[in-house]
This record gives structure tokens, sequence and C-alpha cells, in this order.
């Protein structure tokens, strides 16, 4: 599994991301995948946007550091 941040786009292109905090995904998706997410009791379907990777140098691995990842997704309806 992989964690990524899930910053959600809704209403006007001027507004800024919500931050839906960290969610564990089977593999990063891939731009044009659609995604279901439980909140506050709700399903929320998404269709990711963009996914940010934030590797890191096999040399700092050995010291603890982490790759990590935010999958930006448009928010499209909820039931």
């Amino acid at each position: 599994m992989i964690e990524a941040l899930l910053l959600v786009e809704r209403g006007s292109i001027r507004d800024k991301s919500q931050d839906w905090g960290a969610h564990a995904f089977l593999a990063l998706p891939s731009p044009g995948d659609r995604i279901v997410v439980r909140r506050d009791g709700e399903a929320h379907y998404l269709t990711v946007l963009c996914a940010h990777h934030r590797p890191v140098p096999m040399d700092e691995v050995a010291n603890g550091a982490e790759p990590a990842a935010e999958v930006v997704a448009k928010w499209t309806g909820s039931e």
C-alpha cells in the first residue's frame, strides 16, 4: 500500500484545494482514474487530475527518509 495526501478540487478554479488528509492506496492512481472516498458518512466520487511524487534519494532512505505523494482529484459528486 501507498500512503498519499488527498487534495480535492471543489468549486471554482480559483478556490484552494481542500486537504482531505492522508489515505492508503493500493497503488498511486493515474490521471483520469475514478476513486470513491468515504467522508462525513457519504461516498464522494472523484476524478484524479494528477499525482505529485516526492521521491527520496537512496542514501537518505538509510537515514529513515520515506518517499511521499499527493493525489489531486476533482470532486464530481456524492451520495
